[in-house]
């Protein structure tokens, strides 16, 4: 601090404050510029997924049987949140599901849900 000292008439608190303020200065400009590049934008066009055969069935990464998986097992399933799983557990207790398409008997689950939710479904025939 004694060059800056050299060349202005600062004191050493005053040359303290002038490089913190530098330092902060130069900081929060990396930080702009990182976020200006760094925000994903809500433009991106969406593209447009083609798997295969629509008659084709493909299994999820975990599969479960909505006869006998524990309520919490069942909110893993996408848009199945609490409440869904509980009363997939309380509409089991009075009915078993007999094919996946079975769970649309479920208050809250309907056609756009259980297309979501049919690749994690699988149930256990005995």
């Amino acid at each position: 601090m004694g060059r800056l000292g050299d060349w202005f008439d600062f004191s050493p608190a005053q040359s303290k404050v002038i490089v913190a303020l530098t330092v902060s200065a130069l900081v929060l400009a990396v930080w702009a510029f990182v976020r200006t590049y760094a925000v994903v934008t809500t433009q991106a066009e969406a593209l447009p997924v083609f798997v295969g055969d629509p008659d084709t069935r493909f299994t999820g990464v975990f599969v479960l049987d909505p006869n006998t998986a524990p309520a919490d097992s069942l909110e893993l399933l996408p848009g199945v949140g609490r409440i869904i799983a509980d009363r997939i557990v309380e509409y089991r207790q009075q009915h078993r599901f007999e094919r996946e398409i079975d769970i649309t008997g479920v208050k809250g689950i309907g056609a756009r849900l259980y297309d979501q939710i049919r690749p994690y479904l699988r149930i256990q025939h005995r």
